[in-house]
């Protein structure tokens, strides 16, 4: 559960408790069921089976996306690419890299933006964008180098 105002939390049970609910309900609860709070309120007492089914348990500082998360992000990094963790950071670490040969150039997200923006403005993609900025230096190096 995320901590936020008006987030859930789940709290397991840990021994057979009678636990009264914020609508004035009381309920036996088992060893292992949950305790789904609001603040100090007690909203319902589930069990194993029916907490997984209905709620998402949010890690404190883990990134947790949603299927539908996934799909969308891996119609950018390739087909099943979110399914494992270094796979994905391989991925986007592949899309976020700028290499000239055997160089890499390093950009900020910012930059990356402007480079989008920039690319936008002349109607180019940004591989259009990146291959006249290269054809530049190309013809630098070789035609007017000294």
């Amino acid at each position: 559960m995320r901590p936020a105002p008006n987030a859930l939390m789940g709290v397991r049970v840990t021994k057979p408790a009678s636990i009264p609910l914020s609508d004035g309900r009381v309920v036996l609860a088992t060893t292992g069921d949950w305790r789904i709070c609001r603040h100090d309120f007690t909203i319902d007492v589930i069990s194993e089976a029916r907490f997984r089914k209905e709620y998402e348990p949010i890690v404190a500082g883990a990134l947790t996306l949603t299927p539908a998360d996934c799909a969308r992000l891996e119609q950018t990094t390739g087909l099943g690419t979110t399914q494992i963790p270094i796979v994905f950071l391989q991925a986007v670490e592949r899309l976020a890299a700028l290499h000239i040969g055997d160089v890499r150039l390093d950009f900020t997200p910012g930059q990356l933006a402007e480079l989008q923006h920039r690319a936008a403005k002349r109607g180019q993609t940004i591989e259009q964008t990146i291959k006249a900025v290269v054809d530049r230096i190309r013809d630098e190096i070789f035609h007017h180098g000294g």
